[in-house]
């Protein structure tokens, strides 16, 4: 799997400066799937979501709007998908991990720490290397909201 993807980012990737903190790791994580399914379109990042465009270009070097938002706890991505009016009932959530080959993460308070930000949440940017398929090690935790 790794050959075929040869860790390459997408070249709007060029835009923005990855924090040097972000690197391949495995987090147990959740979804929220905007399509109701565990599917490619579900895990599209924020940029490539909102039909490559940005959505705020004031912050058009913020990283965290080129990334894929997962929680590493399922009451912040229930509560996410409650204030998000793109989620109809019933919602669907996935569980699954940040697999190492398909990009890089870092956990917002992790980020938010070394800046000198507090940031109390589970969230966590997912920087997603061309042709990554994450929904592959995802299934369906609760869709009963």
């Amino acid at each position: 799997m790794e050959d075929i993807m040869k860790k390459k980012f997408p070249a709007y990737f060029k835009n923005f400066i990855i924090p040097e903190w972000a690197r391949e790791q495995r987090l147990d994580v959740f979804r929220a799937c905007p399509t109701g399914k565990v599917d490619r379109l579900s895990f599209l990042n924020s940029f490539e979501e909102n039909g490559f465009k940005l959505l705020d270009e004031e912050r058009k070097d913020d990283p965290s709007q080129y990334s894929l938002s997962v929680c590493t706890k399922y009451r912040d991505i229930k509560r996410f998908m409650t204030m998000t009016s793109k989620y109809k009932k019933p919602f669907v959530i996935a569980k699954g991990f940040t697999n190492p080959s398909y990009g890089i993460c870092l956990e917002t308070k992790e980020w938010k720490k070394n800046i000198g930000e507090k940031y109390k949440g589970s969230h966590v940017d997912w920087w997603l290397y061309e042709d990554a398929e994450p929904f592959k090690d995802f299934e369906v935790y609760n869709n009963e909201y």
